[in-house]
C-alpha cells in the first residue's frame, strides 16, 4: 500500500515511527482507531492519517488493518469557476502553512461544467494553497449542479460558513493536545507561532486547565499558566478557582478568578513567612478575634513604630493581609498616648475582613489592567476611531487643567510605568521624541502620559467609601479614567464596575452576613 499526507499524495515517505508505545499499544489491543485512506484515479489506495498506526503494524508484521475511505482528485483536472465571486482569495503565509503542514482536510466542492471539465464550486483558497504547497491529490466531494445553482451555492457556502470563536478554537487545541497532536501541526492548523502551540502543548498536562479549557471562554493562555502554576504550588487554592469558573461558565471574569486565586495564594505564602519569623524570635501572636475593645494598632499610636513598641507588655501581631501587624492590647493600661478621637465606629472583624479581601480584588485589578494596558499601547497598529478617541480624552484633560497631571505625571513609577509601555530605555526628552515618529505613536505616547498619572493617582483603598476611603475626589477621578479604558475596549472587573459607577462596593458578603443582619455594612 502507498502512503501519502493528509490529502498531499506523493509527498511523504513511504514510512513513519510508529513509536515503541504504540507497536505495544497496538499488540496488546489492535487497531482500534481505523486509518484513513482515499482512492485516487488510477486506483491508489494513499493512507491520508494513520501513518504512525501503519507503521506499527507492518513492524508487528499485521496483515490487515481496519480503513476508512475518502476520495482524492488530481488538482491538475480542476479548474477554478469563471464565476468565482471571492476575486481575492486571501492566501496568508499562515494559511498556506496550515494546508502544507496538514493538506486539505475539508472537501473542495465540485461540479460538472458545460464543456465537461471538473469546476470548483466552493474551495478555491484551499486548491490554491494546496497547489502552491505541491500537493497533487486532495479531497473532494461531487454535486450535479445548474449554473444558476452553482452561483447561489458560492453565496451560501460563503455567508453562512461560521469561524470558530476564540474559545471554541482554544479549546479544540487542547483536546487535539490531548490527543497527541504535535505542535507544528496545532501552530499550522491555528495561524499560531509555534512557541504558542509548545505552550498549549505544556499546559495540557495540568488537570486543573484540562478540566476548564472548554468552559472558561474568557481565560487566555497566561491564565492558563497561571492555574498550571498554581497547581503546582497550592493544589487546593487551584481546584477551588476551577470549581468557581464551572459553576459559572457564563461570567466573563474567569480569568480575574484564576488571578485572584493567584493573589490569595501568594499573600497566604507571605503571611506564612512572616509568622514562622515572628514564632522564631518568640512574638506573641493572636486572632483578632482574641483582642480587647481598646486594641490598637501600634502604627496608629503617636510616636510609635513596631520596633519601638516591642518591650511593651501589649505588644502583639495580628494578621493582616500579607503580613501580621503590630497591635497593643491596651494601650491606655501601659502608658500610652492615644490616637486622636474619631466619630467613626471602630471596624469589626468580619468588616476588617472584608477589607483585606477587597484589597486583594483592587490589587488583582490592577495587575490586570496594567498588563492590558501594556499591550494596548504595544500595537503596532490600531484604528483611527481608537487614535481619535485617545486624542480627544487627552485634549480634555489638558484642557480642563486637571491636577492629577500636574501632581502625578513626572512621579518615579510613573516615567517608569511610561518607559515601560513604549521601551524607553530612559525617560529622556530626546528618545521620547524618536519614538514618536508617527502622529498614531505621539498619540498613543501623549494619552499613555495621561494614563500614567491616572495610574499613580488611584490609590489602593480608592474602591472604599467608608471613613478609611482615599477621598470622593479621588475615586470620582478614577472612575472617569477607569470609563476611558473601558471606551477603548478594557474589560473592568466588578470592583473597578464599581468605581466607575460611583456605587459603594462589599468585597465580602459572605464573611459579613452577620454584620449585614445588623445594618453593620461595609459602605
Amino acid at each position: 500500500m502507498a502512503h501519502s499526507r493528509r490529502g498531499g499524495a506523493d509527498r511523504v515517505p513511504h514510512s513513519a515511527p510508529g513509536g515503541p508505545q504504540l507497536t505495544e499499544s497496538i499488540a496488546v489491543s489492535g487497531i482500534s482507531e481505523p486509518l484513513y485512506v482515499a482512492t485516487t484515479e488510477t486506483g491508489a489506495v494513499r493512507v491520508i492519517d494513520g501513518l504512525r498506526r501503519l507503521a506499527a503494524a507492518a513492524a508487528l508484521g499485521l496483515t490487515d488493518v481496519p480503513v476508512t475511505h475518502r476520495p482524492l482528485i488530481q488538482v491538475t483536472v480542476l479548474t477554478a469557476h469563471p464565476g468565482n465571486i471571492r476575486k481575492d482569495l486571501k492566501i496568508s503565509a499562515q494559511f498556506a502553512k496550515s494546508i502544507a503542514v496538514s493538506g486539505v482536510r475539508t472537501a473542495i466542492q465540485v461540479t460538472r461544467a458545460p464543456g465537461g471539465e471538473l469546476r470548483v464550486v466552493d474551495g478555491h483558497r484551499r486548491l490554491a494553497a494546496a497547489i502552491k504547497a505541491g500537493i497533487t491529490h486532495v479531497s473532494y466531494t461531487y454535486e450535479d449542479q445548474d449554473e444558476a445553482g452553482q452561483m447561489l451555492d458560492m453565496v451560501t457556502t460563503a455567508r453562512h460558513r461560521a469561524a470558530l470563536t476564540g474559545a471554541e478554537e482554544r479549546a479544540a487545541l487542547f483536546e487535539a493536545a490531548s490527543l497527541g497532536a504535535d505542535a507544528a501541526q496545532m501552530a499550522a492548523a491555528a495561524a499560531l507561532p509555534l512557541a504558542r502551540a509548545k505552550e498549549i502543548k505544556k499546559l495540557v498536562k495540568s488537570e486543573q486547565v484540562r478540566a476548564i479549557a472548554a468552559k472558561a471562554p474568557n481565560i487566555d493562555l497566561e491564565e492558563f499558566a497561571i492555574l498550571a502554576e498554581l497547581e503546582k504550588t497550592d493544589p487546593e487554592a487551584a481546584a477551588r478557582a476551577t470549581a468557581e469558573i464551572a459553576a459559572h461558565p457564563d461570567d466573563r471574569h474567569h480569568g480575574w478568578i484564576v488571578r485572584r486565586a493567584r493573589t490569595d495564594s501568594q499573600a497566604r505564602a507571605k503571611l506564612a513567612a512572616h509568622r514562622a519569623e515572628l514564632e522564631a524570635t518568640g512574638a506573641k501572636i493572636r486572632s483578632e478575634d482574641e483582642l480587647r475593645e481598646g486594641a490598637t494598632w501600634v502604627s496608629r499610636l503617636p510616636g510609635l513604630t513596631a520596633e519601638s513598641h516591642a518591650e511593651c507588655q501589649g505588644h502583639v501581631w495580628v494578621a493582616g493581609s500579607s503580613r501580621y501587624e503590630a497591635y497593643c492590647t491596651n494601650p491606655a493600661l501601659y502608658g500610652h498616648d492615644l490616637p486622636a478621637p474619631t466619630t467613626a465606629p471602630k471596624p469589626s472583624a468580619a468588616q476588617r475582613r472584608a477589607t483585606i479581601e477587597g484589597g486583594k480584588n483592587w490589587d488583582t485589578a490592577e495587575e490586570i489592567r496594567r498588563e492590558w494596558l501594556a499591550k494596548f499601547f504595544g500595537k503596532a497598529r490600531r484604528p483611527r476611531a481608537e487614535s481619535d478617541l485617545m486624542t480627544t480624552i487627552t485634549a480634555r484633560v489638558l484642557m480642563s487643567g486637571a491636577d492629577v497631571i500636574s501632581r502625578r505625571a513626572t512621579h518615579p513609577k510613573s516615567t517608569g510605568r511610561l518607559t515601560g509601555w513604549f521601551g524607553i530605555k530612559e525617560h529622556s526628552g530626546s528618545e521620547a521624541r524618536a519614538r514618536a515618529v508617527t502622529s498614531a505613536k505621539a498619540v498613543a505616547m501623549a494619552f499613555g502620559a495621561v494614563a500614567t498619572a491616572y495610574e499613580q493617582h488611584a490609590v489602593r483603598t480608592v474602591w472604599r467609601t467608608d471613613e478609611h476611603h482615599a477621598g470622593s475626589e479621588v475615586r470620582a477621578v478614577t472612575g472617569e479614567y477607569l470609563g476611558w479604558l473601558v471606551s477603548l475596549g478594557y474589560q473592568p472587573s466588578p470592583i473597578e464596575q464599581a468605581v466607575i459607577d460611583g456605587r459603594p462596593y462589599n468585597p465580602g458578603a459572605t464573611a459579613m452576613a452577620a454584620d449585614a443582619a445588623e445594618g453593620k455594612t461595609l459602605n
